[in-house]
């Protein structure tokens, strides 16, 4: 098969390397599209939006493919991938980066850090960046320098009439918490900041039967220490490295993750009462790149593996709240899931509620809950101890999720709340200005609204 005026390369179901083309992130999507237009530039891209328009094909866009709800494929459509268009191209002297639409997190550190600069990205270097941006993009260094879509200031995007176009103020802020409703973003434009090249970050860990000092020690710390510092919970299997005491490989622990963006020695002291808190069973915190501390995590999330996410935002952390997180937190149902625990506060918190489409902005707490297995069979059991999760955790939050934690589309009302009435008109008659007929519909989905 052929797409007039197409470069790249087009996978169809009888190529070799369909198989392995059309696999994403969580092994627990399988679906069949009927053609992969992986391009190499926006040309290619609006060669492969125009001839699915004509041949009447669903539309599915891939950047970085580690949507865990599966928006980077359909059955029986195109999927416009974009794995193979990762530029990033920064301009030092006024502190910006342009940034391709396949982009992962570690090609963004890669090219800025040689400037020892950085954009506020995730928590593992395989996620794309485009993905992260659209839904929020929250991370390693968001109470210094705020979520990734704050930091989001230009975007190129072809439409669904298949026209490339330089996002405006109004559709900017759409892009900005809105998803991928609006077009296929082709290139996104970076406030860039002076981070690294050495950050102090690492992991304090505790016996997981003591995750309640751990959570209350945490957020006590945390509100009022120096915004440099982002530090969250997270409850895992203990791995086994030396570091950790043969007694607790493999047990359940809950540690705090540290990363420090200031001053180095300034960070070593900081981060002093963490270390000194309890008697961790593993304090491995110190000086290191910032490429490294961006793939700190990634052992912890494979590809491949299966998934069910789901997450709340909590009001409060007061003991009640803190008895649920600590029990869900203690219940992981295999040694790949996780528990993760997120201070929202600081930098995102100070962004005015309408300045973009991202709605969340009280302070509160994230919690992530992160399913995660490898054996077919233990399917049910892992959804529904995340489902069980999710509904303890409902019943002291807020109702508001993060939008990159749903894996469940059929969790409407969650998506629908967290923008609200208002937001939603607005992002609605911006939709019908760029895409009438939904055609961009494989994401937590906004309606066209005409008026």
């Amino acid at each position: 098969m052929t797409i007039d005026g197409f470069r790249g390369q087009v996978i169809t179901p009888e190529h070799d390397s369909y198989e392995r083309a059309r696999r994403v992130y969580n092994g627990l999507v399988d679906r069949r599209p009927a053609l992969i237009a992986r391009c190499l530039g926006a040309s290619d891209v609006v060669a492969a939006v125009r001839h699915a328009r004509a041949a009447g094909l669903p539309i599915a866009i891939r950047g970085g493919g580690h949507s865990v709800a599966g928006h980077g494929t359909c059955d029986g459509g195109i999927v416009i991938d974009l794995s193979r268009m990762r530029g990033v191209h920064v301009d030092p002297a006024d502190q910006t980066a342009w940034v391709q639409g396949g982009a992962t997190l570690a090609d963004v550190d890669h090219e800025t850090q040689l400037y020892g600069l950085a954009v506020p990205t995730g928590q593992v270097s395989k996620t794309g960046i485009a993905g992260l941006t659209l839904n929020g993009g929250m991370g390693m260094l968001q109470r210094k320098y705020g979520l990734t879509c704050d930091n989001l200031i230009g975007a190129r995007l072809v439409t669904a009439d298949g026209d490339l176009v330089t996002a405006d103020e109004d559709l900017l802020w759409a892009l900005r918490g809105g998803g991928g409703n609006f077009g296929v973003v082709t290139s996104f434009r970076y406030r860039l900041h002076r981070v690294g090249p050495i950050m102090v970050a690492g992991l304090v860990a505790y016996p997981v039967e003591q995750a309640g000092e751990v959570l209350a020690f945490l957020r006590d710390f945390i509100a009022t220490a120096p915004e440099e510092l982002s530090a969250d919970a997270i409850f895992q299997f203990a791995p086994p490295l030396e570091a950790i005491p043969e007694e607790f490989r493999g047990r359940q622990v809950v540690g705090i993750f540290i990363r420090w963006c200031g001053e180095v020695g300034r960070g070593l002291e900081v981060v002093r009462p963490i270390q000194q808190f309890g008697t961790p069973v593993l304090d491995f915190v110190g000086p290191m790149p910032l490429v490294a501390v961006q793939s700190l995590l990634d052992p912890l999330n494979p590809d491949g593996n299966l998934h069910y996410w789901t997450g709340e935002f909590l009001p409060r952390f007061g003991t009640k709240e803190i008895d649920v997180v600590a029990e869900v937190g203690a219940g992981l149902p295999t040694r790949f899931s996780i528990v993760q625990v997120i201070p929202f506060n600081a930098a995102p918190t100070r962004v005015a509620a309408d300045a973009t489409a991202f709605a969340h902005r009280e302070e509160s707490w994230l919690i992530h809950v992160l399913g995660q297995w490898q054996d077919p069979a233990d399917t049910e059991r892992c959804r529904g101890w995340a489902k069980g999760a999710g509904a303890a955790l409902s019943a002291v939050g807020s109702g508001d999720a993060y939008l990159n934690l749903l894996t469940d589309d059929e969790e409407t009302d969650r998506v629908r709340a967290f923008w609200t009435d208002t937001r939603l008109r607005r992002l609605g008659a911006l939709k019908a200005a760029y895409d009438p007929d939904n055609v961009f519909r494989f994401n937590h989905n906004i309606k066209p609204v005409r008026t």
